[in-house]
């Protein structure tokens, strides 16, 4: 069996952790793709945005830190937890974050670009521990 896949990301959205279903990381694990019925904001970025995970044993149990990086003229609301969907070129989508803690830790990084250069902006990292971190879902 062949399985391929298309590189790249055509579309981040942001989502209240409040207004996720529940136990969405514990459903996946058993297998199930995570149904999400919730209001999702687009986030406008600029080049290409990167998705990876890597997976552990961390004291005989699993463990997946995923980072989302990407550059945006416009700033994330602040003051809430919040998740992220990430859609793969393939229309492959992955949720990062649950209504449940850990959630995910969001870092920036500010410039104010150069005159007749790079344009200002913002770079987002964001880094997400949990026993399964991005978690294949439907939007």
């Amino acid at each position: 069996m062949s399985h391929h896949s298309l590189p790249g990301i055509k579309k981040i959205q942001i989502v209240r952790c409040n207004d996720l279903p529940s136990s969405a990381m514990l459903n996946s694990i058993c297998g199930c793709i995570v149904a999400v019925a919730a209001p999702a904001s687009a986030i406008d970025f600029i080049g290409r945005p990167l998705l990876t995970w890597d997976g552990s044993k961390v004291n005989g149990l699993r463990q997946e830190k995923s980072t989302l990086e990407f550059v945006s003229a416009r700033p994330l609301p602040e003051g809430e937890n919040l998740a992220f969907i990430v859609t793969g070129a393939g229309g492959q989508q992955y949720l990062i974050g649950t209504r449940e803690g850990n959630f995910p830790i969001i870092n920036y990084s500010d410039t104010t670009g150069e005159l007749g250069g790079s344009a200002a902006v913002r770079t987002y990292k964001i880094t997400h521990i949990a026993q399964k971190s991005v978690l294949p879902c439907v939007l």
